[in-house]
């Protein structure tokens, strides 16, 4: 087996939420919307509490859905990986800030 890829979820009720802290790849996103369209960004850590609000960290992902609609990836071969890297601002997790209209997020990242 090459990973241990597991499921973090970012609930409808919440519009940031740090949802893993230390080195991890993402593999996969599986995103709900309701009745309306939604927008969120997948994005590294400024801290551990803290979700990145910053276009430049270099794994900053804006994800938009349909009303009523679910939007799917699977990333090929080693994912994206969120981790400190040189000259960026970011530290080790992912998590999932601008959640508009209660989508649900789930990622799917290497433990």
């Amino acid at each position: 087996m090459k990973s241990d890829v597991k499921p973090v979820i970012c609930a409808s009720n919440v519009s940031t939420a740090v949802l893993f802290t230390g080195p991890t790849r993402l593999r996969g996103y599986m995103i709900q919307a309701g009745g309306t369209s939604g927008t969120c960004i997948i994005n590294g850590l400024a801290n551990t509490t803290t979700v990145s609000t910053s276009t430049n960290t270099q794994v900053y992902i804006p994800i938009q859905v349909g009303a009523s609609q679910t939007e799917t990836l699977n990333l090929p071969e080693d994912g994206v990986l969120y981790a400190q890297r040189n000259g960026t601002a970011i530290v080790d997790g992912i998590g999932v800030t601008a959640n508009s209209s209660a989508l649900n997020v789930t990622l799917f990242i290497d433990k």
